[in-house]
């Protein structure tokens, strides 16, 4: 049988959208997940648990009598390529294109789908438009490109001069440029070769920059002909098409620029603060606009619309915002303008923006419309929500140095409540930068991702518990570390919107939780009062220690 895996046309679309093959064949529209199809036209789609639910919706709309759609539901512990061992049997082909598909994942197919062929083919690429490309400044880079770029060949003097850049996130860092024309993104398209005596920016778009040469993107192939000398490379962004374009390639260990983009200067810190404040204000001033009468998809659109109004130059990934029983799909995008919020009822809302400075903002609340007594699941909703807000009040005051263990402890709170079918399917929280998922750090269960946090890494905590059918709840700040900062349990939350008080149950909190609750929300009151007092200090932490430990 053969089978040809669906994913983007080319290694310059930034996520799935309604371009690509996986969503013109299968409909769904979440941003990971994987598909495969065989010969006769039938699609076997894997989806992660942030999507099982999304997946079943969008997909029922593109089954058709000869052609089914098959999705495969993967658990925190099976990836893709065990469920791909389970579909395909030996002298199987499968088709992969080779222009969105990373260097890693190939070599993944080939070292676990023993007896599977596995042939790259090349897709055309979408004719692009020049986009408007902004400078960033050094008041919010903090460094400049120059400075950056030099960095990075100190940091790699023990291994081949000439490095190729491929990662769109990493060459939008190092060269402080954005381009804010696609939704969801930030990033510029385009490539970077470092090379021993000059470095060369290939691009489509007209870019201007001291000591850099530019060239269209066209022109990769045959420059990279011409080097026989080793080129450094990413094994985990190049894609499989780049890859075989370099004679001579060297995969680097270590990823300097992801390392260094993780680690943020003061100046970015500053801008996230300012970047946050305005993202807090967008919500304060939707949080009034949630009434009994609307739909989904009208909600969407006035939050957006106040994202806008706030300052953002966009989403910086696509909201979700979902109302009642649709809540329990963790990545819910659907706006279904049918479902009609009523008094009662939870709205779960995930959203960011981007601001001037291109750097991706993220938090989830979950609102009440109206009176939560007008709902019969109103004991049921409390003492999930108090759960959760329980386990992010743990992880974000306590004193924790890496990131397994603050998942440790958020599942340690959310696990029992399994046995009434409330599940924590996914990690506790994600590096943030240009992209919304930045990584380092990653907050997993998996001991594989566990790192030590350092200085100024920002990153989110957001524990939730889901029940298909009923409802979700997630809470979702967006903090960075600051070893100093003792009484605040060294992470200072960029996000200070306050939580919803007629959803917790405080007999649920202990004294400390108690006080920590009230420490959080008398903190995001002054904030509402006094807009711009978020924008005064990078290390907004007043508490003393002594105040902690009363």
């Amino acid at each position: 049988m053969e089978y040809t895996l669906l994913k983007s046309k080319d290694d310059l679309t930034l996520e799935h959208n309604k371009k690509t093959p996986l969503y013109l064949k299968t409909g769904f529209s979440g941003t990971a997940g994987e598909a495969i199809k065989d010969e006769n036209g039938n699609i076997t789609l894997f989806v992660d648990p942030r999507y099982h639910i999304q997946a079943d919706l969008e997909t029922r709309k593109k089954q058709t009598k000869n052609k089914k759609i098959n999705v495969v539901k993967l658990d925190m512990q099976t990836s893709f390529i065990d469920a791909l061992k389970k579909t395909l049997i030996k002298k199987d082909t499968l088709f992969i294109p080779s222009k969105s598909t990373k260097l890693s994942t190939f070599n993944t197919f080939k070292k676990n789908l023993k007896g599977i062929n596995i042939l790259p083919y090349e897709t055309e690429d979408e004719t692009k438009k020049k986009a408007e490309i902004e400078y960033i400044s050094n008041d919010i880079s903090g460094k400049e490109y120059k400075e950056k770029l030099s960095n990075l060949k100190k940091l790699n003097k023990n291994v081949p001069k000439n490095i190729l850049i491929t990662s769109l996130e990493d060459v939008s860092y190092l060269l402080n440029l954005r381009s804010f024309e696609e939704k969801n993104t930030s990033c510029i398209k385009a490539k970077l070769l470092i090379l021993k005596d000059k470095t060369i920016l290939f691009s489509d778009d007209n870019i201007i920059l001291d000591e850099i040469e530019t060239r269209p993107l066209s022109a990769l192939k045959d420059v990279l002909s011409k080097i026989d000398d080793e080129i450094l490379i990413d094994k985990n962004t190049i894609t499989l098409f780049d890859y075989n374009l370099i004679k001579n390639p060297h995969i680097m260990r270590t990823n300097h620029i992801s390392k260094m983009s993780s680690i943020k200067t003061k100046a970015e810190i500053n801008h996230y603060i300012s970047a946050f404040k305005r993202l807090d204000d967008a919500l304060y001033s939707f949080q009034g606009k949630i009434v009994p009468g609307k739909s989904e998809f009208e909600l969407k659109e006035i939050f957006e619309k106040e994202l806008i109004r706030h300052g953002a130059k966009g989403t910086s990934f696509k909201t979700i915002l979902a109302v009642a029983e649709n809540s329990s799909s963790i990545h819910y995008s659907n706006y279904d303008k049918n479902k009609i919020i009523k008094d009662g009822d939870i709205l779960l809302l995930d959203c960011g923006g981007f601001y001037e400075g291109g750097y991706a903002t993220d938090i989830t609340r979950v609102f009440l419309c109206g009176n939560i007594k007008n709902n019969p699941n109103e004991d049921e909703i409390k003492k999930i929500y108090t759960a959760v807000l329980k386990a992010q009040l743990n992880v974000y005051f306590g004193d924790f140095d890496d990131t397994k263990s603050m998942d440790d402890k958020a599942r340690k709170i959310l696990n029992p409540y399994e046995k009434q079918g409330f599940l924590f399917p996914h990690s506790l929280g994600h590096g943030v930068g240009i992209p919304v998922h930045q990584a380092p750090p990653t907050l997993t269960p998996n001991p594989k991702y566990n790192s030590k946090l350092k200085n100024n890494m920002v990153f989110t905590i957001e524990p939730g518990l889901y029940q298909e059918g009923k409802f979700g709840i997630r809470l979702e700040n967006t903090v960075y570390y600051d070893k100093n900062c003792t009484p605040c349990g060294k992470k200072i939350s960029l996000s200070k919107f306050p939580y919803e008080e007629n959803l917790i149950d405080k007999t649920m909190l202990n004294k400390q939780e108690q006080k920590w609750l009230e420490t959080w929300q008398k903190a995001s009151s002054k904030l509402q009062k006094v807009p711009n007092l978020a924008l005064k200090t990078a290390k907004p932490c007043t508490q003393t220690k002594k105040e902690t430990q009363k």
